[in-house]
């Protein structure tokens, strides 16, 4: 049986991590970046802080802190959801094009309010991590993602970010290989090789002569 493409965390559905980093997990949430069959995992504020949870740019006890804080504030939960919609268009703009000045000045725009609390934690490797101005600044996942994208451009890896092309799809993710084409040979491989197939069945074969 083929595995589906979303997991339940927490008793949320969210997409299945096939990005191979946190900023495109983001983009992942939504699907269809085509025009055609899309869909949103970020329904609510609490999706997209217990995805920043699981990716690791916050803590868990931030998270319930956070979720916390968006039941008693649902109109600023709303705006920092809103945003966080924004700052992923804006991510998958930058990765795919870091060359793009109109995408790379959005997200230097996105990453403003964390560059105020961003500390380097020591590591093998060392990581980035954004705190907040608050425990409760409901913006630190959205600032968390936007600065997990900024430090992706600069790096050489994001020469290695892929689109999948399969239809209603449009996911982001890094080909380490140098061979990977969809975001899951499962999903949308399987699903070409379908359509492929029976378009070749569909084909009229040329009649013989004589």
């Amino acid at each position: 049986m083929a595995e589906q493409h979303w997991r339940e965390v927490e008793g949320l559905v969210l997409p299945q991590p096939v990005a191979l980093h946190p900023a495109l997990e983001l983009v992942n949430t939504y699907s269809g970046w085509d025009g055609t069959h899309t869909s949103d995992y970020l329904v609510s504020y609490d999706h997209l802080a217990v995805l920043a949870g699981v990716l690791d740019l916050l803590p868990a006890i931030d998270v319930r802190r956070l979720r916390r804080a968006a039941r008693r504030q649902p109109e600023a939960a709303t705006n920092a959801l809103e945003r966080a919609c924004t700052v992923r268009a804006v991510i998958r703009r930058a990765v795919l094009d870091p060359a793009d000045p109109e995408a790379t000045s959005e997200l230097t725009v996105a990453t403003r309010s964390a560059a105020t609390t961003v500390q380097l934690l020591p590591g093998t490797p060392a990581r980035w991590w954004v705190p907040g101005i608050a425990p409760d600044d409901l913006d630190r996942p959205a600032d968390a993602f936007a600065w997990a994208a900024a430090d992706l451009v600069t790096r050489p890896d994001v020469t290695r970010v892929r689109t999948c092309p399969g239809r209603g799809c449009g996911w982001v993710f890094l080909d380490t290989s140098g061979r990977r084409r969809w975001c899951s040979m499962q999903w949308c491989g399987n699903r070409a090789k379908v359509r492929a197939h029976a378009a070749r069945s569909r084909t009229p074969r040329p009649s013989g002569f004589g």
